[in-house]
């Protein structure tokens, strides 16, 4: 009997150095059966020719094409020809281990599931070392609306909802509720908690075989802080509020991790304005506290993070000077001591799962 498809959708832009190596873990992966979908979002470089160039050698590829709009509207673009009983959306600057979209295909199909969730590995590349980081977790299986509503906070800290490259996602499913990705930064995040908004079944696959490149050989950290990072985090935690409360199931654990989740979020935010080269920092933190959003979140929620719980000291107090201090020591040892701060981080996250 014939496996059923699984469509490959990935957004291309300005990735040509890393994009070879993603194409190559697809095509060469043990599941068989592919639809490979490369969208070339009117990038600048050679990406498109690449992506041609891999077309001609295998029949599974197909390229689309298109005017520069965002790796939203480049997914959409590639959901609109899939074909496939199932969606995979790979980043084009990340891989796959060979066995990755097999051992999420047989979850999913094994147990009817709308999404499949796996675990992944970072990579980073800090003062001149490569760092590898994995993230594995347990294996689970909710097959009813209340378990997954009861028990989907336990992976907002660990990133695994966040992001759609670490997920099967039932073809039909998607289509069925009319599942597209926003045209928001972060759109990802939203997305995801559109299809959880009514999803029935949902595995946990303990499997890192997708290596997420965190930062590359080259990159640049921009200095002067951008206040829509704080708007667009509330936002985001704003929609998830909304599916909860669409849900009907916020008890009072559930809430503790929520809003501890977006307190952590706070605290990063707060840590890069510290180490911005922006004149208004005092304003902007100032700012930030006086949201009562803010406000309910350093006071009700459990940052599970040791390194986030340690930073948030000065921020539920809402002591400025001390938060800067704070957020720039943090700051000063990701940058001299990376292999350190990640490594912290890394234990951070799986304690999380």
């Amino acid at each position: 009997m014939e496996k059923e498809k699984i469509s490959v959708i990935s957004p291309i832009y300005k990735v040509e150095k890393y994009l070879p190596k993603c194409i190559e873990s697809v095509i060469n992966q043990t599941y068989k059966n592919l639809e490979i979908i490369l969208v070339d979002d009117g990038s600048p470089d050679n990406c498109g020719k690449i992506c041609d160039e891999y077309a001609k050698k295998d029949d599974r590829i197909k390229v689309i094409h298109k005017e520069n709009g965002g790796a939203p509207s480049a997914r959409n673009a590639g959901i609109k020809i899939a074909t496939g009983e199932y969606f995979y959306f790979p980043d084009s600057d990340d891989w796959l281990e060979k066995d990755y979209l097999e051992k999420l295909y047989h979850m999913t199909k094994n147990n009817f599931a709308d999404v499949v969730i796996s675990g992944f590995i970072q990579e980073y590349f800090e003062n001149n070392q490569n760092l590898t980081y994995s993230l594995i977790p347990e294996k689970k299986v909710f097959k009813k609306k209340e378990e997954i509503r009861k028990n989907i906070h336990n992976y907002f800290d660990n990133m695994m909802i966040a992001v759609p490259w670490n997920k099967l996602y039932n073809a039909s499913y998607i289509k069925d509720n009319k599942l597209e990705f926003p045209n928001l930064k972060w759109d990802d995040l939203h997305f995801n908690m559109e299809v959880l908004r009514n999803a029935s079944s949902i595995c946990i696959c303990p499997y890192d075989g997708y290596h997420f490149f965190r930062s590359r050989p080259g990159s640049e950290t921009n200095k002067v802080f951008d206040k829509m990072l704080y708007i667009k985090r509330k936002e985001q935690f704003e929609h998830i509020l909304n599916v909860y409360n669409d849900w009907n199931c916020i008890d009072e654990d559930i809430s503790k991790i929520l809003y501890g989740y977006y307190a952590g979020r706070l605290v990063q935010c707060i840590q890069e304005i510290s180490i911005s080269d922006s004149k208004n920092k005092r304003e902007l933190i100032r700012e930030i506290f006086n949201d009562d959003l803010t406000k309910i979140a350093f006071k009700k929620g459990n940052i599970k993070s040791k390194i986030l719980r340690f930073a948030s000291i000065p921020m539920k107090l809402q002591n400025i000077t001390l938060s800067i201090f704070f957020g720039k020591s943090i700051g000063f040892v990701k940058k001299k001591f990376p292999q350190i701060f990640y490594k912290l981080k890394s234990k951070s996250i799986n304690k999380a799962k």
